[in-house]
């Protein structure tokens, strides 16, 4: 535990370090002991999750903490692995995009401090075992990210984005420090081994204890309705700082709910019906928005919000599998929601870092400005590509992997006479089939639109992507991406102790059910990806010293090429955006002259948030009408704020005197 110690400190040694060096200095020392911190880290977590063992060392506090404990579990090794692992990629990409902001007033500095502070608090969050130091930990990682997504503060869009994110983070605290407080006054205890006697009792408490924490941990993985910050924090923050957000930190948010799963023992039935519901209409509703997003980074944070709805429903179907007393179910469920936890980690980072170099290199996140893409950027625009297929569950590619087992574990389900969960099965299938079909909707949008075609404007003529920064990360996640989806069997192995914990007796043969499985998976897929490669290069020895002529295919007799002529972001996506237009309400502006042939005219549609619209602005508007009523507090004098803090201690000594 020493070593996992001394990496976690290093992540924020290197962030301190960063204010007393020069600005071309600081990536580089911060680069420097992030690559350490992995040799600290990296080998007791990869030692926890093949041999299924725990490393915990109690740490002593004064004041209410008392002793706590860090502990490393299979759960807990495979998030701290996705955490060091996502940040040491950050810190490498970061050395080349951060050179954008040589010598401006934003300052590298106040970066790296916070990113070492959030890496460091990301660690503690997946591994600390008190409540109150878990608070602790929890809300500096909420600070820190804060500031990161604040970064770029002269922007004003940039500033209210940073302020509704910190807001939405506190209410999701609130919940946690309301299921905390309770749970710590029933157990008698801060320790989170104690709050199994209390959650394990299938009682109302138990029910709304478990609701508390779910709501608070859904706020920071996105889950809706307390999904909101997502689309409003990733666009405003840096690439790399999307990209650690979106493919860790809201991990931590699962890491939770999981958590509390594992203390809970068997899950309540209704609860776990719950689960899957939420999940499936987080998953429909964040690849719907996607697809009606103009805003690159904007798209990929609502398909976060998607994804996290698909791991949901891994959690649940793991949670229906274990209140039936049907290990097989539970199996499938929760290895599904583990391997997309890791599956979504690799392929978001890679899309995150792809749309942070377009920008850096086009000015524009708007992707209907963009196009042509892969004539200037060809090594990005390809990995973009890989990434695409992957969060699209296609196969060949790790997004399948993960989908394939929820879809094999619902199926599973209709050899169990009960109709509850017949149906339920039925609709989870459906319910992910149209995720995967809005998702190839939504992606090729994305790739046909800014990379194909022909260019919409005019970009920098010193476009390139030859820095090894950028590009050795990306290589490095499509490597994973299509090592997962040809050899799965090696990574299943890797998290079985995992699962493990959830199903902890009767699953041996499930367990190498599920193993000869995926072998035969693996095998398959490498069959069918020798038969393409076999026909590529037959196909290229048949054409070898042969002239070839090359046509314009469906041309329409237009043989210039023509931006104006190309589909829109907004074309392609119009008659699925028409019948989802009540989950995906839209403003559409129209300005033409009132004759046959205008001479001018413009079109532009904008999508609001269904959650933000309906209940959130309400909200506001309620509260704010209703704090109006108080205003008169604030009268702007000092003598009678005075006034209010010496009645406040007077009440307060009186209350002290009366609890004597």
């Amino acid at each position: 535990m020493n070593f996992f110690f001394t990496g976690t400190l290093l992540f924020s040694i290197g962030g301190f370090a960063a204010i007393f060096l020069k600005e071309k200095y600081k990536a580089l020392v911060f680069l420097i002991l992030a690559v350490t911190a992995q040799y600290f880290i990296l080998p007791d977590i990869f030692n926890v999750l093949i041999s299924g063992t725990r490393l915990e060392a109690p740490v002593q506090f004064t004041g209410p903490i008392g002793i706590s404990y860090i502990r490393i579990d299979p759960l807990s090794a495979f998030f701290v692995l996705i955490i060091s692992v996502g940040a040491l990629l950050v810190a490498v990409y970061s050395c080349a995009y951060m050179k954008t902001y040589y010598g401006k007033k934003a300052g590298l500095s106040t970066y790296y401090l916070f990113l070492g502070i959030l890496i460091s608090s990301m660690l503690l969050v997946v591994t600390v075992q008190n409540a109150i130091l878990f608070l602790i930990v929890w809300e500096l990682m909420s600070i820190s990210s804060f500031f990161l997504v604040s970064f770029e503060n002269k922007k004003e869009e940039v500033r209210k984005a940073s302020i509704y994110y910190l807001i939405a983070m506190q209410i999701g605290a609130a919940f946690l420090i309301t299921a905390f407080g309770w749970i710590t006054a029933l157990s008698g205890s801060l320790d989170f081994s104690s709050f199994k006697q209390i959650l394990s009792i299938s009682n109302t408490s138990s029910i709304i204890l478990f609701l508390l924490f779910f709501i608070g941990f859904s706020t920071k993985a996105g889950i809706i309705p307390m999904h909101t910050w997502l689309p409003k924090a990733h666009p405003a923050a840096p690439a790399g700082v999307s990209a650690l957000m979106s493919g860790v930190m809201i991990k931590t948010g699962i890491y939770g709910i999981l958590r509390i799963i594992l203390l809970s023992g068997l899950p309540d039935i209704k609860l776990s019906y719950f689960v899957l519901f939420i999940s499936l209409v987080t998953g429909v509703y964040g690849i719907s928005n996607a697809i009606a997003q103009k805003d690159l980074k904007k798209l990929l944070a609502f398909s976060s919000i998607e994804n996290i709805g698909i791991v949901g429903m891994g959690i649940g179907t793991g949670m229906l599998g274990l209140a039936y007393n049907q290990p097989v179910i539970a199996v499938f469920g929760f290895m599904g929601a583990i391997l997309h936890v890791l599956n979504h980690f690799i392929f978001k980072t890679l899309l995150f870092f792809v749309a942070g170099i377009v920008y850096q290199k086009t000015g524009s996140r708007n992707i209907e400005h963009l196009g042509g893409l892969t004539k200037t950027l060809p090594v990005t625009s390809t990995l973009f590509l890989f990434g695409s297929i992957a969060i699209c569950g296609l196969p060949l590619f790790n997004g399948f992997i993960s989908e394939f087992a929820l879809y094999l574990g619902m199926s599973k389900g209709f050899a169990m006479e009960i109709l509850p969960f017949n149906i339920a099965a039925v609709i989870g299938i459906s319910g992910l089939a149209l995720i995967g079909m809005m998702a190839v909707l939504c992606f090729t949008k994305v790739f046909g639109i800014c990379f194909l075609g022909t260019p919409r404007s005019l970009y920098k003529d010193n476009l390139s992507e030859k820095s090894f920064a950028f590009i050795a990360p990306m290589i490095t996640l499509s490597v994973l991406i299509i090592s997962i989806g040809i050899m799965p069997g090696i990574f299943f192995l890797l998290l079985i102790t995992v699962v493990k914990q959830f199903i902890s007796t009767g699953i041996k043969n499930e367990l190498f059910s599920m193993a000869h499985l995926y072998n035969s998976i693996s095998f398959s897929l490498l069959i069918f990806a020798f038969i393409i490669i076999l026909f590529l290069l037959i196909r290229r020895l048949l054409l070898m010293n042969r002239s070839v002529v090359k046509f314009k295919t469906w041309g329409c007799g237009y043989q210039s090429e023509s931006s104006r002529i190309q589909y829109t972001g907004s074309s392609y996506t119009q008659p699925i955006l028409q019948l989802i237009a009540e989950l995906v309400p839209r403003k559409i502006n129209v300005v033409k002259e009132p004759v046959l042939f205008p001479k001018e005219a413009s079109f532009e549609s904008q999508s609001q948030d269904f959650s933000e619209r309906f209940i959130i602005q309400p909200s506001i508007r309620i509260l704010d009408k209703y704090l109006n009523y108080f205003s008169w507090i604030q009268s702007g004098r000092m003598q009678q704020y005075i006034i209010y803090g010496l009645l406040f201690l007077f009440f307060l000594l009186i209350w002290i005197w009366g609890t004597r």
